[in-house]
């Protein structure tokens, strides 16, 4: 993959496993928060963003199955923080509606 593209996509090329083991507890702490079984599928996913008016960087959140949600965090993977996590689950269970 070519250097602009890694940018934007908010890759550096080199595993991160900070932002990983980030990104297992949010999932974790998604699954906790909604009262999902441990096997249930949540995926944690930092994506940069290009378009005007976009925060650069955003932390996807979402659950996957029958009944599809997501969630959308304007930071970085590694400053969302758990409170953070637990006010947008509560506040909005169903998920974004974009």
């Amino acid at each position: 993959m070519n250097d602009a593209l890694n940018q934007l996509l908010g890759r550096s090329g080199r595993p991160d496993p900070d932002r990983a083991a980030r990104s297992e507890e949010i999932a974790d702490l998604v699954r906790t928060t909604l009262g999902l079984s441990s096997q249930a599928a949540v995926t944690v996913q930092q994506l940069a963003c290009a378009e005007p008016g976009c925060p650069p960087i955003e932390t996807k959140l979402a659950v996957l199955g029958p009944e599809p949600k997501r969630w959308t965090i304007h930071a970085s993977v590694s400053e969302v923080d758990d409170d953070t996590v637990r006010r947008i689950l509560t506040a909005r269970p169903e998920g974004d509606c974009a």
